[in-house]
């Protein structure tokens, strides 16, 4: 703000000028002393000039006049942990889909970007930002990849990149989440490195599953300020009570709301240190269910007071960001970034505005987006360096033929953590196969960058599949986004990378007669359509998936089944991944 600026603002404040809006005879939701009272306010340009008494401000000196009765107002919603990847959308197309839930501010990691496309990539995103009616506050991610020596991803970005994307000013956030938490207690030096670097930044990002005690001390002394993957009420108690900011996180597959606060036996104990994240999040719930919105009716559904629960994504978060003072509560000077509401227990969002913009109303947006171009590198990310067919996909052993006992990646609903199984499964020929009647699969990561030509084959358990022949096959696979196939059998596994790759990265259902498909050609990751196509393409790809099985959402359980720190058992390009030893592990457990 200039010189100019500032006596403008002051003077609208004391009535000296006309204000742009003036919204009035709504109820104000107070964040900071938690109250509701009836206020009229008024708007300069981006700035909150007036909280007044009902009829204190003169309604002939504004621009507009937004009569908001049986209405409440409330700080924009501020999302603090989100990958942008999970979408699937770019970011003129998110901003489209989240605006009209109420959100104005979001963190977003790319590390998936990062993985996919590198630095380069990384700067066509921030760019991608550029002029639009939500506030992206980008990180740079620490992890990429995120298991170094476990996986292969496209690119690799080092404490020497993140040094100098700081210096470069490119307006870099924080430091992406540090999910290479076994690197930071083992005082893994490239890793503390980056960690330095991070302090040089706003924030610094957490990531630590199950890490508690001494553990959890060392991780928080290092300078990590956060997590977002606690999913009981005992690991959130401790990780809040040790000063973490604790993202309570209610994605599209990782749903914790409900578990962690179902768990407290306060719920009126100090929540200042706590907000709510998604994480992953789909384009199907950012339509059918909302954002921040939909996470604020689960919290109340849960027994929280909406008052609490909207701190949480308001002033809370703001703190956390370090940006209470422009943001996070309805004040004179801060930011125009405001929601309004037409009640507090289904969050239905009537108005937004950004930036002091109304920006959305009577359901429509009201901005003028802009449209966005896909340079070729950013688009043709898929290299393999072999022919895929149904031989490449064996799981080869060197035993005579009988069963094994074999270890089997068991999928949980509703969670990204996995069981280590052991199963028994037939070794013919020097090949193991998968047993449909105990519903196991063949699983298959696929190296798709060019790097080396990697592929590791084994086997999971738990989609349900009902039917055969069957596979499904994606490049949205956490986090260095190789390919991920899983079926009945090899043939019809080949069928569904080959339909992956002429579409250039996305989602394939394959069966015996046909395949069905959702291209995503933006790193392999995101949609380059309009958000609605792809909402109404996904549907259909649901759809299908009924005619197979009852489990819900096995493409994006799928796309967790190669991320390397999420205990406990995970298969990577380079092998099966003992998570919880952070090391490799073998197929084959013993010979019966």
């Amino acid at each position: 703000m200039n010189l100019k600026e500032l006596k403008n603002l002051i003077s609208c404040s004391r009535g000296e000028i006309p204000s742009d809006f003036l919204l009035r005879n709504g109820t104000l939701v107070n964040v900071i002393t938690r109250e509701l009272y009836k206020a009229d306010i008024s708007i300069y340009h981006k700035y909150i000039a007036n909280i007044a008494a009902p009829e204190e401000l003169n309604p002939s000196n504004t621009k507009q006049v937004l009569d908001i009765s049986g209405k409440f107002i409330s700080p924009g919603f501020i999302e603090t942990h989100l990958h942008i990847e999970s979408t699937m959308l770019p970011p003129i197309e998110f901003t489209k889909a989240v605006i009209p839930h109420g959100t104005t501010t979001v963190l977003l990691d790319p590390h998936e970007i990062g993985n996919a496309l590198g630095i380069m990539g990384l700067n066509f995103l921030v760019d991608q930002t550029n002029n639009l009616p939500l506030r992206f506050l980008i990180e740079i991610p620490s992890c990429v990849p995120a298991a170094p020596g476990l996986e292969t991803s496209g690119f690799t970005i080092d404490s020497n990149d993140i040094e100098k994307l700081i210096e470069e000013k490119r307006g870099f956030f924080g430091l992406g989440e540090v999910m290479n938490y076994p690197g930071v207690l083992y005082k893994n030096e490239e890793v503390l490195r980056k960690v330095i670097l991070g302090k040089k930044l706003q924030i610094i990002d957490g990531h630590s599953p199950g890490v508690s005690g001494t553990d959890l001390d060392a991780y928080i002394a290092a300078g990590i300020e956060s997590d977002h993957e606690s999913t009981t009420s005992k690991e959130f108690l401790e990780k809040i009570r040790k000063g973490m900011h604790v993202l309570i996180r209610e994605g599209s597959l990782t749903k914790d709301l409900r578990n962690i606060l179902g768990g407290l036996n306060n719920l009126d104990f100090d929540m200042r240190n706590c907000t709510l994240c998604s994480d992953d999040r789909n384009i199907i719930d950012l339509f059918m269910n909302g954002h921040l919105n939909a996470h604020l009716r689960t919290a109340v559904e849960a027994g929280v007071n909406p008052l609490v629960a909207l701190q949480m994504v308001t002033i809370n978060a703001a703190s956390f960001l370090g940006l209470e003072k422009i943001i996070g509560s309805i004040s004179p000077g801060k930011l125009a970034d405001l929601v309004i509401l037409k009640d507090l227990n289904h969050f239905k969002v009537s108005s937004v505005f950004y930036n002091g913009n109304l920006v959305f109303d009577q359901n429509r947006l009201l901005f003028n987006f802009p449209k966005t171009s896909y340079p070729e590198w950013a688009v043709n990310t898929i290299k393999l360096k072999h022919t895929i067919n149904p031989e490449i996909l064996h799981a080869k052993v060197s035993l005579p033929d009988g069963r094994y006992s074999v270890r089997v990646v068991g999928v949980v609903p509703h969670s990204v953590l996995t069981e280590s199984l052991i199963e028994e499964l037939e070794v013919k020929n020097g090949c193991i196969y998968p047993d449909i009647t105990k519903d196991i699969l063949s699983l298959s990561v696929i190296e798709r960058y060019g790097v080396n030509g990697n592929i590791f084959n084994a086997f999971i358990k738990g989609f349900r599949i009902q039917t055969q022949p069957f596979a499904m096959a994606t490049t949205v696979a956490h986090d260095t986004r190789n390919l991920l196939v899983a079926g009945t059998d090899h043939e019809t596994m080949v069928k569904a990378v080959d339909k992956l790759v002429q579409i250039k990265g996305g989602y394939v259902l394959a069966t015996k007669n046909q395949t069905k498909e959702v291209s995503l050609p933006f790193a392999g990751l995101m949609t380059t359509k309009e958000y609605s196509s792809l909402y109404h393409e996904l549907l259909e790809l649901n759809k299908n998936f009924r005619d197979f099985t009852v489990f819900e959402e096995p493409l994006m359980a799928l796309s967790f089944m190669a991320l390397p720190v999420i205990p406990h058992l995970k298969v990577t390009d380079k092998g099966l991944v003992d998570v919880d030893q952070f090391n490799f592990t073998e197929l084959i457990v013993q010979n019966k």
